[in-house]
């Protein structure tokens, strides 16, 4: 919910440090005034201040990208809140050697994993995976049916990649996840996840995917409700 009197240099410079993080190069500062459409002065300023910080730093070419700090941040609040290591223990629960595990919080429009484990894999899940858009997963979807259309119509107003209205635009698929209490997102290549939302507003997710038949929906349905349930009383 947007405040009565929203600071907007704010809300500017953690959209510069979003793009930053999100962003598989570094950045001028005037090429990312164009991506966010900001005045090109107030964005170089903004982009010294997130360097004084450590949020942000400039390579040889003078072009900026995330500073260690945030790093520091993200590492710092995982283990503080000690979250993800109570959560490790009930997604392994989740492990049967032939699905994915995954786990990730909804920001904006983007699935950021906290956990996200391959059935080859033994590392005890990883999250080293990269953002992915909402609407192309399972955990977006039905983190997105927690919200309004309106709220979504308000989100993607400014932002591409998504179509929202008619058949089968996103809309009416998170119109169907509300009503499932689950969403059954198809990935393609014969492979399918199968998320569930955590309750209480923690706009977080669980899920599995791989291949599977629709006889095996249910029951993946009731496990991602159990874990779920022990996920939203250890946060």
């Amino acid at each position: 919910m947007l405040p009565a009197q929203p600071n907007q240099s704010l809300i500017d410079g953690l959209a510069c440090l979003h793009a930053l993080a999100v962003s598989p190069t570094a950045v001028g500062s005037r090429e990312l005034a164009r991506m966010l459409d900001l005045e090109p002065t107030r964005t170089n300023r903004l982009l010294k201040t997130l360097a004084h910080l450590g949020l942000a730093e400039q390579d040889e070419k003078r072009k900026y990208r995330v500073g260690p700090a945030i790093h520091v941040l993200g590492v710092e609040s995982l283990h503080t809140s000690g979250f993800i290591d109570r959560a490790v223990e009930v997604l392994k629960g989740l492990d049967d050697q032939r699905l994915t595990v995954a786990m990730g919080v909804l920001w904006q429009d983007l699935i950021c994993y906290l956990y996200h484990q391959y059935p080859s894999n033994t590392d005890g899940g990883t999250i080293r995976h990269r953002p992915v858009p909402a609407s192309t997963s399972g955990l977006g979807l039905v983190l997105m049916a927690q919200k309004s259309d309106d709220e979504l119509r308000a989100q993607y107003a400014t932002r591409s990649g998504a179509y929202l209205e008619g058949r089968n635009g996103l809309l009416e698929r998170v119109a169907r996840v509300r009503r499932q209490g689950y969403a059954l997102f198809d990935a393609g290549d014969g492979k399918r996840t199968v998320a569930i939302a955590l309750e209480g507003g923690h706009r977080v997710a669980v899920g599995v995917s791989g291949s599977f038949p629709d006889d095996d929906v249910p029951g993946l349905v009731r496990e991602l409700r159990s874990a779920a349930a022990q996920l939203a009383q250890a946060s």
